[in-house]
């Protein structure tokens, strides 16, 4: 798997626009800006375009039919990752640490099904978390070390 990313700041120029927040959350909008995708989910929509500078995916791929769940757990993290897999036999299954270019930094077996996974040495940055079972990938995390 080969990933690439750049953080870089966005600029627009814009009409108008404001940001709106509650003891909920916050939104910044603009007007007049091109759009890049909507994304729906049940009742809810939301079209996303250029002014997304926090924009974080965590979760990359996933074996379909996996009668468990697989979660990590804060990210973005500082210190300690902590790697939650819902199945009491963990037997065989082992965690990758990938920097963003593909280089394999760790590979350690779970020894139970909720595992704190040390990241204080890394570097800031963008990294990739593999779980896999024997060589079988069950689920592929993109982790940020703040």
């Amino acid at each position: 798997m080969t990933c690439s990313q750049s953080l870089l700041a966005q600029e627009v120029v814009a009409t108008a626009g404001s940001t709106l927040s509650n003891s909920s959350g916050s939104i910044s909008f603009t007007i007049g800006e091109g759009v890049a995708s909507t994304l729906t989910k049940g009742d809810k929509t939301i079209t996303q375009g250029f002014q997304q500078a926090n924009i974080s995916v965590s979760m990359l791929s996933e074996l379909k039919d996996l009668d468990f769940s697989i979660s990590v757990f804060p990210n973005p993290i500082s210190d300690v990752l902590t790697l939650k897999v819902n199945k009491e036999d963990v037997l065989g299954f082992q965690y990758l640490i990938f920097d963003i270019n593909g280089k394999l930094l760790y590979q350690k077996k779970l020894e139970s099904p909720e595992t704190s996974v040390p990241v204080n040495q890394l570097a800031n940055g963008l990294y990739i978390l593999k779980v896999q079972s024997g060589v079988k990938e069950l689920k592929i995390f993109k982790i940020i070390k703040q």
